[in-house]
């Protein structure tokens, strides 16, 4: 994940009672040295996708802020000198079976800009607009025994500016949020990909449009397409859910 030059990865972060800590490393792929504000804000998701900071946790979830400590608080990037931010996991005793999410965000600090000779304070009122970036990477917590299953909807053949694609809907069941990759195929032949789709607990489906290849789309036009939603970067295990629909 990259923002104004700033890389981290993983862009996940999963933790348990096997995986207690785990560590984020952070690149500098700008020109300058930059530094980064390092704050956890809570999110929720709605059904395209889009998250929106909130107060109140969704009834099937709970926030994992107090869940996990981590250090540095902020921290300085020199240009091609990674450093890393350490995660680790704190359970109380009395944790109740669930799934628990929150987000580390990464916020560049801006620079101070110098007035300019001459300009006096009192002179009228200046605006400089100046971009702030940043970057949230997930923190899930489950604790107990949680499943989840995943279906596959409503597959339509569709254009997204002037691009081939397929629209369809995710949904999402059981105690545990979704993640995984969405693979078009035709007669075997991948001819689209989305990656880190995921579907958290504050959802129960997601709406999401599948880029297809334009030649490879054109090639397969009247011919049955299969999508997969499968575990992350091609890992081994049977697809967690899977439909087709007629190419147009």
């Amino acid at each position: 994940m990259a923002a104004g030059g700033l890389v981290v990865t993983p862009q996940l972060v999963e933790l348990d009672s096997r995986q207690r800590s785990t560590v984020l490393t952070l690149a500098n792929r700008g020109e300058n040295t930059e530094t980064y504000r390092i704050s956890v804000i809570n999110y929720r998701m709605d059904g395209q996708g889009n998250l929106h900071p909130t107060d109140t946790p969704s009834e099937e979830e709970g926030f994992s802020a107090d869940l996990f400590r981590y250090a540095p608080r902020q921290i300085t990037l020199e240009p091609g000198k990674p450093q890393t931010v350490r995660i680790l996991y704190r359970r109380p005793a009395n944790l109740r079976e669930g799934e628990y999410r929150s987000h580390l965000l990464f916020q560049q600090i801006p620079k101070a800009v110098a007035v300019a000779s001459g300009q006096s304070a009192g002179s009228g009122l200046s605006v400089r607009i100046q971009t702030v970036f940043g970057i949230t990477v997930p923190v899930i917590v489950r604790h107990g025994k949680l499943e989840a299953h995943g279906q596959m909807t409503d597959l339509q053949s569709t254009q997204v500016n002037g691009a081939p694609g397929i629209s369809l809907r995710l949904s999402r069941s059981g105690r545990r949020s979704l993640r995984g990759d969405l693979v078009a195929f035709a007669d075997g032949e991948k001819i689209g990909r989305l990656n880190n789709v995921a579907v958290y607990l504050s959802t129960p489906y997601r709406d999401v449009v599948v880029p297809l290849l334009p030649e490879e789309a054109k090639a397969a036009a009247g011919r049955e397409v299969v999508v997969e939603y499968r575990p992350r970067g091609d890992a081994e295990g049977p697809a967690i859910a899977s439909a087709s629909v007629r190419l147009h």
